[in-house]
């Protein structure tokens, strides 16, 4: 091999948190003069060279990028000013950030400029999804994207001496163009994909429950709260980025805008995240408006690049760090409510209580032997969320879906088996009868509605032979 005639040395390296971060360390140090193979992951590096760098060659590659080296084949390095190592001061600033992100949160949403059901769903919003892209484009995910925007930038203006002042943005409006297309034409595939495939509500709700998880680490990460979350960045093969990174150089007119459409499979967990998302939802058309507003979000900070990398320094990056960090936790937390519903709620949707008994309903009415529930969905809420039934009784609920939004004119019990359209032209009637007694969440298909609805079945105080009728109306009828 190759490497047996090279010089191996050995880095550890502080202040990395993602794939983007491995991807741009090892295009710092391969710009070196001497160094021929650079393999970086997980907070360490293995450079190959013929002519060895000095250590502040290599800290001074890194560290205008917020990274810096701690040990050199083995060997500690003194570190001044350390600020990737939390210190008391951060896990203030952290808890104030966080205090006033939620309260922003609240007071939007105490003038409905957002919904209750804030989080990744098939109605989250376009508003949502633009606000990821925001927080991905100030973290150091789209580490990688900015450098490749200045490199490609560069090198056309380079090619291109006589162009005036106005025309060299021309390379930044092609490369945020072929962005923002690549990514809803990227974004159709995978959702034309997912069309093609069945995913079950458990299926769609693990699936979203591993974005969310992904959003958290990245934010945890950010944070720098759990040092040994370093280790698992939400990666692509890494050597898709170098190659995307290798078509820098050319001095085309049609480079800036195929590097912003591949950017797509750039490494950002954020990307990712949505990308999974869009495989589960079946649609071209919402795949390629879920991907594009996602580019749009990041659009603001990629188009001002330059001006950010100047100003983003020291104390306002670290604040700027911290506050993307706090927000993609929080955005995470948001949307993990909607994958639990639909995954069943492993955490006490469905949960047995065996000795309980009914003590009365308001919004339950024994009817001819049936327990009739009247039920209205208003946007995205349901009226009531809650209520108590008799297990082996039948249960008649009646839906009125006339100001249903969106995906709530869907209804999906998992613990029930039940799921039903509902039209908005006439109520719908669903007839079961409660078999076994717990706590039934419900919600749309996608895991929305009232945070907390549920079905409560208790025992009744005559249980006797209703309890071996099946789980039909109909069929007990018969019986």
């Amino acid at each position: 091999m190759a490497e047996q005639n090279l010089e191996k040395i050995k880095v550890k390296i502080a202040g990395m948190h993602c794939a983007s971060c491995e991807v741009l360390i090892e295009r710092q140090f391969l710009s070196l003069e001497g160094v021929n193979q650079v393999f970086v992951r997980s907070g360490k590096a293995v450079i190959y060279c013929s002519t060895r760098p000095s250590v502040e060659q290599l800290q001074q590659a890194i560290t205008p990028h917020g990274y810096h080296l701690t040990a050199l084949d083995g060997q500690k390095i003194e570190v001044i000013n350390d600020t990737k190592i939390n210190a008391k001061k951060d896990y203030f600033q952290i808890g104030a950030i966080f205090l006033l992100v939620m309260a922003g949160y609240l007071l939007l949403k105490q003038f409905n400029f957002i919904s209750t059901n804030f989080g990744i769903t098939e109605q989250m919003g376009y508003g949502f999804v633009f606000l990821v892209g925001l927080v991905a484009s100030i973290s150091t995910c789209l580490a990688v994207t900015g450098g490749l925007l200045l490199a490609v930038s560069t090198k056309y203006n380079a090619g291109h001496p006589e162009l005036s002042s106005s025309q060299k943005i021309k390379p930044l409006l092609y490369f945020n163009g072929g962005r923002l297309i690549g990514y809803a034409v990227l974004g159709g595939l995978v959702g034309a994909l997912g069309s093609v495939l069945t995913f079950s509500p458990k299926v769609s709700g693990v699936i979203t429950i591993l974005a969310s998880l992904a959003m958290i680490i990245l934010g945890l990460q950010l944070l720098h709260l759990f040092p040994g979350l370093q280790r698992f960045p939400v990666r692509l093969p890494k050597i898709l980025a170098h190659k995307i990174h290798d078509l820098s150089s050319s001095d085309s007119k049609l480079a800036p805008f195929s590097l912003g459409a591949l950017t797509f499979f750039l490494p950002c967990g954020f990307t990712q995240a949505l990308q999974l998302y869009v495989l589960t939802q079946g649609g071209a058309f919402y795949g390629a408006l879920i991907m594009f507003f996602f580019a749009l979000g990041t659009l603001p900070a990629l188009l001002s690049i330059s001006i950010l990398s100047a100003l983003i320094k020291g104390k306002v990056q670290n604040y700027i760090l911290k506050f993307a960090g706090v927000t993609a936790v929080l955005l995470g937390l948001f949307s993990m409510q909607n994958g639990l519903v639909l995954a069943g709620n492993p955490l006490g949707q469905v949960s047995q209580n065996k000795s309980q008994t009914v003590l009365g309903d308001p919004n339950v009415q024994m009817i001819d032997g049936r327990q009739v529930v009247k039920m209205k969905i208003n946007y995205l809420d349901y009226y009531p969320a809650r209520f108590t039934v008799q297990r082996g009784v039948p249960v008649e609920w009646v839906i009125d879906a006339a100001k249903a939004s969106g995906c709530m004119s869907s209804l999906l019990v998992p613990g029930l088996g039940i799921r039903e359209y509902l039209p908005r032209t006439q109520p719908k009637k669903i007839t079961f009868i409660p078999s076994q007694t717990g706590t039934y969440g419900f919600s749309c298909a996608m895991g929305m509605g009232t945070p907390g609805a549920a079905i409560i079945v208790v025992d009744s105080p005559n249980d006797s032979d209703q309890s071996s009728c099946d789980v039909t109306y109909a069929d007990c009828l018969k019986s």
